[in-house]
C-alpha cells in the first residue's frame, strides 16, 4: 500500500496511512483530556505525540509489518480526526488480531465509532485474513461494551484485570472478539 492510499471509506469517515504530517493535529487532540478518558495512556506532550507517530508510521511500512496504523479523516473536510490500527497477536501464523480506534472529542458520540469500528472487523477479515478479531475498552466506557456487543456482534470474554500500570493507576479492560465464522454469518444474513 502506498503512503497516504486510502484503505477503506464510509459514511463520516476515510482511512488512510499514517503520515509524519499527522502529528501536529494529533498533538492538538492530546491537549484535551476527553481524548484520553478511555484509553489507557495519559495525556502526552507534543513530543511524545510526534515519537508516537514517528513509531507507527515505522512499523507500519516495514514489510511483513506485526501492526498497521491509519488516519481516520473527514472525507467533507480532509481533516484527521483520529487513528485506527490493527495489531497481530501472537505469531502471523496464529491469524489473531486486535483493532482498536480513538476520535477527536468532537466527533465522539455521534455513531462514527461505530461504522468505523465496523469497517476495521471487514478489514480484519477481508484484507487481512484474520481467523480472529479482538477488541477491549475501558471497564467504565460503557457506549463501547454496547457497540461491541450489539453492533459487531462480538463475544464478551471478560476482564483482564490490572494489566497495565499507567499515570492514573492500574488499568482494567473488558475484551471482547469475533472469529472468522461468527463474521461470516454476520454478513451473510
Amino acid at each position: 500500500m502506498n503512503s497516504g492510499s486510502v484503505i477503506a471509506e464510509g459514511e463520516g469517515y476515510r482511512l488512510r496511512q499514517l503520515r509524519l504530517s499527522d502529528a501536529k493535529v494529533l498533538e492538538e487532540f492530546a491537549e484535551d483530556e476527553r481524548y484520553w478518558l478511555f484509553l489507557a495512556d495519559c495525556t502526552r506532550t507534543p513530543y511524545q505525540v510526534r515519537q508516537l507517530v514517528m513509531n507507527s508510521v515505522s512499523a507500519s511500512s516495514r514489510p511483513l509489518a506485526r501492526e498497521q496504523w491509519w488516519a481516520v479523516e473527514n472525507p467533507a473536510s480532509e481533516k484527521v480526526i483520529g487513528t485506527a490500527n490493527l495489531k497481530y497477536i501472537g505469531e502471523k501464523a496464529d491469524r489473531n488480531g486486535s483493532i482498536g480506534c480513538t476520535l477527536a472529542p468532537d466527533f465522539q458520540g455521534k455513531g462514527l465509532g461505530t461504522r468505523l469500528g465496523w469497517a476495521l472487523v471487514v478489514l480484519a477479515f477481508e484484507t487481512f485474513n484474520l481467523h480472529r478479531v479482538e477488541c477491549t475498552c475501558a471497564v467504565d466506557n460503557d457506549a463501547s461494551v454496547h457497540i461491541m456487543k450489539n453492533t459487531y456482534g462480538m463475544v464478551y470474554e471478560g476482564i483482564r484485570r490490572e494489566y497495565r500500570c499507567t499515570a492514573r493507576g492500574w488499568w482494567s479492560s473488558h475484551v471482547f472478539s469475533i472469529l472468522e465464522n461468527e463474521y461470516a454469518e454476520k454478513v451473510n444474513r
